[in-house]
C-alpha cells in the first residue's frame, strides 16, 4: 500500500491479475460489512470532482451577465437551473418524458423569472442543489449534460472496465501514469453526500452498468461562493481526519496494463455492448476488440512450460 498522503490510502498493483484479485468481491476491502461502490477513472491523479465543475464546463460561463463574478454561489445555481430548464424543454420538443418530472415541478422550480427565483430559491438555507432537483439531475447526467453528480457502479470490475476502456482506444500511453479505482463505503455516510438512485426500470444501461450517483451538497450565500470543497475525496479527507474512519480508498495500476484488463474484461462477458446494450454500444466494443487486437502479439508457445502427468495406466478389474 502507498499513501499519496496521509488520509486517502492508494493500493497499487502492478498486473492486471494483482488488480483484477485485488477487487475480488470475495476478499475485504475496507472491513467485513463493508458496503462499497466503485468509480473507474483512467488518471489516479484526478480528482473526485463533478463534470460541471471542471474547468469550464460550468453554464455559468455561458451567460455574459455572469461571467463578471462566475464563482457567486447564486450565480452559479441560476445557471445550473437554466441548463436544466433548457434540458428539459429539449425532452419536451421531443416529446420524452422525464420521470417523476411533473407540470407542477416545472412551474415551481424550472419557470420563474429570475428575480422570483433569485429571492426563492437561492435565498433558501438548504445546501444547494436542493433535492426537489435530484431526479432531474440523475437523468440529465447519465445522458451526457454536466451536473454536480458523479457516476458510481456497485461492481467493481464495471468500475475498472470504465477506468480502462478510455485509455484502450488512445494511440499512445504514458508509461509513468495510472488508472484508479475508487471504493468508498457507504454504510455511514456524511451528512452533505447524498445517494442518488436511479430507477432501472426503462433503462437499460442503469441496470447494466449497476449504476448510482453520489451528490455532494454545499450551503451557500447569495452574492458569496460555495462554502467548502466541491471535491468528494478532499471533502472526505476532512472528515476522516476528524472521525479517525477510513471510508474512501483508490486501486491503481499502470496505465499500459489498460488492454489485459479490457482482455480479462471480456473473458468474463463484459464489454461495451453489454454495459451499453445498444448500437452505441456495440461499435464501441468493437472499437475495443479492434485495439486489444492491434496491441497482442502471437505466441508459438514455447514461453508455456507443461508439466508431464504421469503415463494413464490400465488393467482389468480383478
Amino acid at each position: 500500500m502507498n499513501k499519496t498522503n496521509d488520509i486517502i490510502p492508494e493500493y497499487q498493483a502492478e498486473s492486471a491479475i494483482e488488480f483484477w484479485e485485488f477487487l475480488s468481491p470475495h476478499r475485504y476491502i475496507l472491513w467485513p460489512g463493508e458496503r462499497l461502490i466503485f468509480r473507474g477513472q483512467a488518471d489516479s491523479t484526478w480528482h473526485l470532482d463533478p463534470s460541471i465543475l471542471r474547468g469550464k464546463n460550468h453554464p455559468v460561463y455561458s451567460q455574459p451577465l455572469m461571467k463578471s463574478d462566475p464563482h457567486k454561489s447564486d450565480y452559479q445555481i441560476i445557471a445550473e437551473v437554466g441548463a436544466l430548464k433548457t434540458f428539459t424543454d429539449h425532452c419536451d420538443s421531443s416529446g420524452l418524458q422525464i420521470p417523476g418530472i411533473t407540470a407542477k415541478f416545472k412551474r415551481e422550480y424550472l419557470d420563474q423569472p429570475s428575480a422570483i427565483f433569485s429571492n426563492t430559491i437561492v435565498s433558501r438555507k438548504s445546501p444547494w442543489p436542493l433535492e426537489e432537483y435530484f431526479d432531474l439531475m440523475s437523468v440529465a447526467q447519465h445522458f451526457g449534460l454536466p451536473t454536480r453528480l458523479l457516476d458510481w457502479t456497485r461492481d467493481p470490475y464495471v468500475a475498472a472496465f470504465f477506468a480502462a476502456s478510455e485509455l484502450a482506444l488512445k494511440s499512445e500511453i504514458a508509461n509513468k501514469l495510472r488508472l484508479a479505482v475508487w471504493a468508498l463505503d457507504v454504510q455511514e455516510l456524511p451528512k452533505q453526500v447524498e445517494l442518488v438512485r436511479v430507477p432501472s426500470s426503462g433503462n437499460q444501461n442503469i441496470a447494466a452498468q449497476r449504476g448510482i450517483f453520489t451528490l455532494l451538497r454545499q450551503p451557500y450565500q447569495m452574492g458569496n461562493g460555495f462554502e467548502g470543497t466541491h471535491l468528494l475525496d478532499g471533502h472526505m479527507s476532512n472528515l476522516v481526519t476528524v472521525h479517525g474512519k477510513q471510508r474512501l480508498i483508490k486501486i491503481t495500476l499502470p496505465q499500459s496494463e489498460c488492454f489485459k484488463v479490457m482482455d480479462l474484461r471480456s473473458k468474463h462477458s463484459v464489454t461495451a455492448a453489454t454495459l451499453h446494450p445498444d448500437f452505441y454500444g456495440a461499435a464501441k466494443a468493437t472499437q475495443i476488440a479492434l485495439a486489444i487486437t492491434s496491441k497482442c502479439t502471437i505466441s508459438d508457445c514455447s514461453d508455456v512450460k507443461i508439466k508431464k502427468q504421469p503415463a494413464f495406466k490400465t488393467g482389468r478389474r480383478s
